[in-house]
């Protein structure tokens, strides 16, 4: 059965009333799709006007997007699912829209998506669908009026657009073309949100606009995505979240009153529709619209838990995936309160539980360079042996460079304790490393190296180290784990593998997994913030390798960088090792000499 248009959901409310949309993503594995139907359920209670799915560049994510809105349709709410042009050929399109239709999908958001961040030499797949705009007009032609179809929007300029003064002349012409509502992308800026507006409807662009509201989740993920979208960050906002940058709950209890003040001045100038971008996390949400009294006629958790405790009402025992389900669907707020497993509602991406909802790309920008071809080109230049690729990685930890294709981001302060051991397996002994940290023994909560979380908490953290290295090498590591004695074998931990699917090397037992960084806090359960195990390396391994192809992809087909690239990225296999003794800052990197000194 197919759910309601946009346009008729919004015609069905009154002409006043506010109303809200959820955006989620298919988690990038199938335990954080599974475990996505709880959370899903207890968004879907909170009653938004419909919820948008994303789609990968090329329809990557086609599959689990699909089932994911299917997922939603089954619990009887409307779906928007987003497609992207880029990469898209006409016969995948139209497997998809006719698959669309069979679901019951009317909704669509029509984006152009973004060629591969890296492709300088990117070609169409499809020369139809280069903008946004002709996956419109495609869609009417093909299906006339069965589908309502949105289109983005960039209150601040597209980051690609060379003249942003004619972004809104570009939106015009894409409602012109067919569309029936507009979202936006995230802004964090009101004043210059409601004078981008003004000029929208001053040059008619008269379809409901919908603002993208993001609440902040974590520092790093703002900073992160005011950088992607080019969004500005203005100076209140910075100025209070950096005394409070390394504890998560303080900065989510900020964005979600920075959400609220924001969404109520946008209310007050007249906007009565708002897009929010989950990021698969509920609790913020929920807080949200508590703050804005808009959950009516279902009871705030507050309300619930209080209802909960006054009746009595029992609770269903502990599910395998840590989650307290309530016995009756009026109550899965409160399940929502536990902070444990893979519901916790803090982010979630590259060192999470893989079995998170969360699990995946809290950016929404997928396998990426995270900068354009010509800045990428400036940073990396053209290199063509592998010294050259090792001057690159030493360069970046010694803060000569910015940024390398899987980093783009400076080392965290904490890397100063152990920087001259990652330049000897960079430099010396061409081991490219992409992610470590030191190990720490108690370490005070609120230290600017190691803290996160509230005062008077204790940090500890095992060392660990991933780097690309010749499988050789990989022969020497294991070797090495197998001749420690047997009392301290399991001291030293692994994961390996390479670009081609089918070798895979470990002494993990299956199911096991390494918490790598805990805070102990007053008061509190223990926080583990950091976990590495085979789900989340395999998963983290297929990006790894497919940023290989993304770098390779900067370079002329048949150049020496991009041969270099390509054969390195094939040769080399992903290794992410953690030595347990967190007492001995020194345990892990004694153990790599002596893996080297075997390999050579």
């Amino acid at each position: 059965m197919a759910m309601a248009r946009v346009t008729e959901l919004l015609a069905a409310l009154d002409a006043d009333a506010s109303f809200y949309t959820f955006e989620l993503f298919p988690p990038k594995t199938s335990a954080g799709l599974a475990n996505l139907l709880s959370r899903l359920e207890r968004l879907a209670a909170l009653r938004p006007s419909w919820f948008h799915v994303t789609w990968g560049a090329g329809g990557s994510t086609q599959e689990r997007s699909l089932e994911l809105a299917s997922l939603i349709l089954k619990l009887g709410r409307p779906v928007c699912l987003h497609l992207t042009c880029t990469n898209m050929e006409t016969a995948k399109l139209d497997e998809t829209l006719e698959h669309c239709k069979r679901l019951g999908i009317r909704n669509l958001l029509a984006l152009r998506g973004d060629p591969p961040r890296g492709e300088e030499y990117w070609v169409a797949a499809d020369p139809e669908f280069q903008h946004a705009i002709d996956l419109v007009r495609y869609i009417r032609r093909k299906h006339g009026d069965y589908f309502c179809v949105g289109v983005a929007a960039y209150p601040e300029g597209h980051a690609d657009s060379a003249d942003k003064t004619s972004d809104v002349d570009h939106l015009r012409a894409k409602v012109e073309a067919g569309a029936d509502f507009v979202v936006t992308q995230l802004f964090y800026d009101v004043d210059r949100f409601l004078a981008w507006y003004a000029e929208c409807q001053s040059k008619g662009v008269n379809v409901p606009i919908l603002p993208g509201i993001m609440p902040i989740q974590s520092f790093a993920t703002f900073r992160r995505m005011t950088t992607l979208c080019q969004s500005t960050a203005p100076d209140d906002v910075l100025s209070a979240l950096q005394p409070i940058a390394h504890d998560d709950q303080a900065v989510k209890d900020y964005g979600v009153r920075l959400a609220v003040d924001m969404i109520r001045r946008l209310r007050a100038a007249g906007l009565r529709g708002f897009h929010i971008s989950t990021l698969n996390l509920e609790r913020s949400v929920r807080r949200i619209l508590d703050e804005l009294d808009w959950v009516a006629p279902v009871q705030s958790s507050a309300k619930v838990a209080a209802n909960a405790l006054t009746n009595g009402v029992a609770h269903a025992p502990a599910q395998p995936n840590g989650e307290a389900r309530a016995v009756t669907s009026s109550l899965v707020a409160v399940a929502s309160q536990r902070q444990d497993g893979p519901e916790s509602d803090f982010p979630n991406g590259r060192f999470g539980d893989a079995r998170s909802p969360a699990y995946g790309d809290l950016d929404g920008w997928g396998v990426s360079l995270k900068l354009t071809p010509a800045e990428a080109l400036r940073q990396w230049g053209a290199p063509a042996t592998e010294a050259d690729l090792s001057s690159i990685f030493a360069s970046y930890i010694q803060g000569q460079l910015p940024a390398i294709p899987w980093c783009d981001e400076a080392l965290q302060l904490e890397s100063a304790a152990i920087m001259s051991d990652l330049l000897v397996l960079n430099s010396d002994r061409h081991w490219w490393t992409v992610g470590s940290q030191p190990a720490v023994d108690g370490a005070d909560s609120t230290s600017r190296e190691f803290g996160f979380g509230p005062e008077g908490g204790y940090i500890y953290q095992k060392a660990f180290v991933e780097f690309f290295c010749p499988r050789r090498h990989v022969d020497a590591l294991v070797a090495e784990v197998e001749a420690l004695g047997r009392g301290t074998r399991r001291q030293v931990t692994y994961y390996a593998a390479p670009r081609k699917d089918g070798e895979f090397r470990t002494n993990m037992a299956e199911g096991d997994a390494n918490a790598v960084t805990w805070g102990v806090f007053p008061g509190k359960e223990i926080a583990t913030t950091t976990i590495i195990e085979e789900m989340s390396f395999k998963a983290w391994k297929e990006e790894a390798f497919a940023i290989w192809a993304e770098w390779e992809h900067l370079y002329a087909l048949r150049s020496p960088t991009r041969q270099l690239l390509r054969s390195t990225g094939d040769e080399r296999w992903l290794v992410s090792i953690v030595h347990h003794d967190y007492r001995d800052p020194r345990a892990l990197w004694r153990f790599l000499d002596r893996v080297w000194a075997a390999a050579v």
